[in-house]
């Protein structure tokens, strides 16, 4: 009797592993490397005193630590740090501290010893609609075929 239990609960977890696929429990949040540097780690913005203690307390903080990256891999200075956007992708801010115009880094995130700095967000230049017509200065060049005559 024993026996045709053991059996039994032997081919029910068989069957059970050939139905759960390898991959149940395990979550993939990825990684997506936004900067990739010589520099040292400290050059990409400004220490955040008053940040940097909230997100010692939790109170200011990436959603999923890493989930944007800048790796730093300079001879001085070399860290992966977790990066967030002021206008909340992957910022944990309930108390509205974070600023649309900044880039927040992360160095140590989650630990009593985070040290956050902020980045000012660079204006995209506008450099207007793509020329309707071919410029001059391309059709002067030497060697360059003759503009196309209608």
């Amino acid at each position: 009797m024993i026996d045709r239990l053991r059996r039994g609960a032997l081919g029910a977890l068989a069957c059970a592993a050939l139905v759960v696929p390898a991959s149940a429990g395990v979550i993939d949040h990825g990684v997506w490397k936004v900067e990739r540097t010589v520099l040292p780690y400290w050059q990409v913005g400004d220490v955040d005193k008053t940040l940097s203690r909230a997100c010692s307390l939790g109170t200011f903080n990436q959603r999923v630590p890493f989930y944007l990256a800048g790796h730093f891999y300079g001879p001085f200075g070399s860290a992966l740090l977790g990066a967030a956007k002021g206008t909340g992708l992957n910022l944990w801010d309930p108390y509205k501290r974070a600023d649309a115009q900044h880039d927040y880094w992360f160095y140590r995130d989650r630990t009593s010893s985070c040290i956050v700095m902020t980045a000012k967000v660079k204006e995209a230049a506008d450099t207007g609609p793509p020329p309707a017509v071919p410029q001059p200065a391309l059709a002067t060049l030497p060697g360059a075929p003759p503009p196309a005559t209608r």
